[in-house]
């Protein structure tokens, strides 16, 4: 039995994060001393990595609707490895509404045997009236308590009427949190704001029953399937993949990378922020990220664009994800309302949502031939819904379906795609990039 002290942490109330809450569970158990692993529970990528400032290391993503139950297991134990608590994050369904579309934190404590610690924000509270009670739980973290005598009533009062301990209190702690909404897209917290959000977690936080409550129950072993080792022999040659990594491009799954570097490839990184050569790759992996923060230095980064370009030129594959994808773009748009030129290996420009949304799950099937995976291969995904393309040329559409034309296109040996995949859910789409075999695209029309 393997011992991997284990907790979920989620709202159950419409449009109330969990975040604050969540960084201050982790930045208390940090001071004991804990090596904690934060995971999301989709695929998708948090706008602020405050996991990465608290823990030392980029949260992790378990998905009910990407994965099996015996993958989620094993890509658990996998990302545990090392850890002594691991933090699983999201949004329980709520009793009062439809589940939503995508992945369940709910069937995931399911899976994985997890307590579940609901996030409640106690301003948005009712005396008369209070959420109705999930039918498991396990202990209450509030959340904008106003005062401590407060949270001694509500401790009192939700005790009583839940039958579950009350486990932490965190004040309203305008400051903190005005100073969290002011962070930029993908900025990772200041140390000193994680340290006041722990001391304000300790004043009442009950770390020793939410210790006992994570270690209740050690895990079988899953079977090892996905992270099993490799005969690298079998390769014809080895492969290289350069991926980009810098402040404009940092959103991966680490299980991807991991996966990439198990299967064989030489993974390198590269910043196009700051080199000026490009290294010597089969693949170019763009992961997403907020290149539009960066937009003048991007551009401005003569050498590495002629080096991309070149690499496009000369037949090399490139993959890229979202702020990736609109970095490959002919240009793209500044927050500011400046359309900027980038690499130009898409016939498209980039412009940025206005109307952001929450990212939605799409599934799909490949049509046509490229080099990711064959045509039919189904392929499932969170829709990043930051960029919006607007073709200038012929471009080829990978994603059958219509009104998914423009969310995964390509030209040449360049794939670029509006969706987050997770390769460790998906791992047949690997084999295109651990493949030394070339596919030709020419351009054709979307």
């Amino acid at each position: 039995m393997l011992r991997l002290p284990r907790v979920a942490v989620g709202t159950i109330q419409h449009g109330i994060s969990s975040q604050p809450t969540c960084w201050a569970l982790m930045e208390a158990f940090a001071r004991r001393g804990r090596q904690v692993q934060h995971f999301r529970s989709r695929s998708c990528f948090c706008p602020r990595n405050g996991a990465l400032a608290i823990t030392g290391v980029s949260s992790r993503h378990l998905d009910s609707w990407l994965m099996s139950k015996a993958t989620s297991r094993e890509v658990f134990v996998h990302g545990c490895a090392g850890r002594d608590l691991a933090v699983i994050e999201g949004h329980f369904n709520s009793p009062e509404a439809a589940p939503s579309k995508g992945s369940s934190l709910d069937t995931l404590c399911d899976w994985l045997d997890v307590p579940r610690l609901i996030v409640l924000d106690v301003s948005t509270l009712d005396d008369c009236r209070l959420p109705e009670r999930p039918a498991q739980i396990d202990g209450l973290l509030l959340d904008r308590v106003p005062s401590q005598s407060e949270a001694f009533r509500l401790q009192t009062s939700l005790e009583s009427l839940w039958e579950v301990p009350v486990l932490a209190a965190l004040g309203e702690v305008p400051s903190l949190r005005a100073a969290i909404s002011r962070l930029a897209c993908g900025a990772i917290p200041p140390a000193e704001l994680c340290r006041e959000l722990g001391d304000e977690f300790l004043r009442l936080g009950r770390l020793d029953l939410i210790d006992a409550l994570a270690a209740r129950r050690d895990m079988p072993p899953p079977p090892v399937s996905i992270f099993a080792r490799r005969d690298r022999r079998a390769r014809p040659r080895q492969i290289t993949v350069a991926v980009a990594y810098d402040p404009a491009f940092n959103c991966y799954f680490p299980d991807t990378l991991d996966l990439l570097e198990l299967e064989g490839a030489n993974v390198v990184d590269f910043s196009p922020l700051r080199d000026e050569i490009l290294p010597e790759a089969d693949v170019v992996y763009l992961g997403c990220g907020h290149p539009e923060m960066y937009a003048e230095a991007l551009s401005g980064n003569h050498c590495m664009l002629l080096a991309l370009r070149n690499h496009v030129r000369s037949g090399g594959r490139v993959y890229a994800e979202g702020g990736g994808l609109a970095y490959l773009c002919q240009r793209l748009e500044t927050p500011g309302g400046t359309m900027v030129p980038m690499v130009g290996a898409l016939s498209a420009v980039a412009r940025l949502n206005r109307q952001m949304a929450a990212p939605v799950p799409i599934e799909g099937r490949l049509r046509g031939q490229n080099w990711l995976a064959p045509a039919g291969t189904r392929l499932r995904g969170y829709l990043n819904g930051h960029w919006v393309l607007e073709p200038v040329g012929p471009m080829h559409s990978f994603l059958a379906g219509p009104g998914h034309e423009l969310d995964l296109v390509g030209q040449y040996q360049v794939i670029g795609s509006r969706l987050h995949l997770n390769f460790a859910a998906q791992s047949e789409f690997l084999h295109g990039f651990l493949s030394p075999r070339e596919c030709s695209l020419a351009p054709s029309p979307t």
